[in-house]
Order: structure tokens, then sequence, then C-alpha cells
């Protein structure tokens, strides 16, 4: 894949995961934490399962697969899919948005460790910087203005952002090479088969209001577009890119969002916003190689030849 392909998969998987953290907020407002991750990540299998059943594809009934597929799903989608809807319950969205920046450092960390095919450089330290920078600089105003939290909620955020790290480095060395759509099939069916029965027992979801339209299109939201399409998306790029480029996704999170809310809801967007964005934006286009800095490029094939 070339860069500049491998970059605008990038920022459609960037569009289908940018308003997650406004799907969460619109329900976690109504429904419990457990109810929401078991509904959403219970109609991304549907979904996946619809598509084999198409394509009369059947899943691997190794015992290896199976077993790699449920540590991907506790770490892709189990944990940090709940954490983060306990965490918006005490802090705002915003501060969720930059907690979960901090998972381009936890992945490249743990790459630089675990996967030698992406081990640390000065290009991605720039482009990693760059992202980070940017993002602190999207939400100055809200920093400076205070944003609402408690240390409980923080934790939750950051501990998901770990566990997405995780679940890249994992991804790489365990998951990667399967057949189109087979891995996220098999990563939603677990994750659904562990969390609907925790929301029946813990929610009682039956006995809870009926939620209104908001909350419910908050978790088709994130079923539609956080999960199904985005997941096809993501092992699409699996297959092409290393764990630190793809975990420089969750740094544009925040500008996605905000340039999604600028074209369909009209929202304001500022010249310092969109200088933040064009942050992220070249800290991933030199992780991805779209630009090539010549000193960096030197470091870069240096490190692949040691």
């Amino acid at each position: 894949m070339s860069p500049l392909k491998k970059l605008l998969v990038t920022i459609a998987l960037t569009a289908m995961w940018s308003p997650s953290f406004l799907f969460i907020k619109l329900a976690v407002e109504e429904l419990p934490p457990f109810t929401i991750v078991a509904s959403r990540v219970t109609l991304g299998a549907l979904g996946f399962i619809g598509v084999l059943l198409f394509l009369r594809r059947t899943l691997p009934t190794s015992g290896k697969f199976w077993v790699h597929s449920s540590i991907m799903a506790l770490f892709s989608s189990v944990l940090p899919f709940v954490l983060f809807c306990y965490a918006e319950q005490s802090i705002d969205s915003a501060l969720a948005g930059i907690l979960n920046g901090s998972s381009p450092m936890f992945t490249a960390l743990l790459a630089q460790a675990f996967v030698t095919t992406d081990r640390m450089s000065v290009k991605k330290a720039f482009g990693i910087v760059f992202s980070l920078f940017g993002l602190i600089f999207l939400f100055a105003p809200n920093l400076m203005n205070g944003v609402s939290g408690n240390a409980l909620g923080m934790m939750a955020a950051t501990t998901a952002a770990f566990c997405y790290a995780t679940s890249h480095v994992y991804a790489k060395l365990f998951i990667a090479g399967q057949k189109p759509f087979i891995a996220p099939a098999a990563q939603l069916i677990i994750s659904a088969l562990l969390l609907v029965p925790v929301a029946l027992y813990y929610d009682a979801p039956w006995t809870l209001p009926a939620p209104s339209m908001y909350a419910i299109g908050g978790v088709l939201g994130m079923a539609v577009f956080g999960t199904f399409i985005a997941f096809i998306l993501y092992y699409y790029l699996l297959e092409h890119c290393g764990p630190t480029a793809i975990s420089m996704i969750a740094c544009f999170f925040p500008a996605g969002a905000m340039l999604l809310g600028f074209v369909f809801l009209g929202e304001r967007m500022t010249v310092s916003d969109l200088a933040a964005s064009g942050l992220i934006l070249l800290g991933l286009m030199i992780v991805n190689d779209v630009i090539r800095i010549p000193f960096l490029a030197r470091d870069e094939e240096a490190t692949r030849t040691a």
C-alpha cells in the first residue's frame, strides 16, 4: 500500500472513530455502561456474521485462533469500551479524548519491546511529538477554562488507552494475516458472549426506562460507524501498517470530531483549531511516510538495518 493510500484509509478510519466520544456521551446519560457496550458489540457481531454468511465464509475451528481472538477481544473491545463508558460518567468527553491520545506513546514503547519491524526511531518520535502537541493545542481553551473529572474517571480513560496500545501490538503479532472479516467477526462474537451476560446480570436492562432516540442513536452510531465500518478499515490497515502508525489515529480523533461538527452541524471552528489539526495531521503524515524529511529518513534506514 502506498503511503498516500495508507493515509487516506487512516483518515477514513478516523472519521468512523472520531464521533465515538460524542456517541458515548449521548448514551451514558440514560443507559449504564455494560448495556451500552454489550449492545454495541452485539450489533457489530451480527453485522459481521451477516457478511460471513453472505460470503459463505466460515470461522476457523482451531483453539489457537480462538485464544488469540479472545485476548484481542479483551484488550480491543471489552475493557476499553467499558472503561471509556465508565470514565465519561465523571469526566468530560474532551478530557477523555486527551487521555486517549496517550495511546501512541504506550504503543511505541510496547512495539519497541515486542515488534522487531516497528522499532522507535527519530522519525516516529517526531511524528508522535507533533501530534501530541497538536492535541494539547487543540484542547488548550478547554484546559485553561478547566475540564471536569475525577481521579477514577481519568485513571479509567488512561487504562483504556493502554488497552488499545496492547491490542495494536498483539494484533500485529498474532491476528494479522487472516482472511477479510474473519478476525473482527471472531473478536466481536467473543466480546458479545462476554458482555451480554454481564449486562443482563448487573444492569437488568429490562427494568430500565425506555431510552430516548438520542441514546438509541448514540448506541447505533457506535455500532455502525465506530465498530462495524471501523473494524473493517482497522483490520485492513493492520495488514499494511505497524502498530505505532495505527495508534496515531487516537491523536486525530478529537480533530476529526471537530471537523465533522463543522461540516455537518455548523459548529464553530477557529484558526487555532485548524493549526492544531494541521500539527496532528503532520505527525500522522511523518509516521506514515507521506512526508519524508531527509535526516529523519536516514535515521529510519539506519534503524532498519541495525
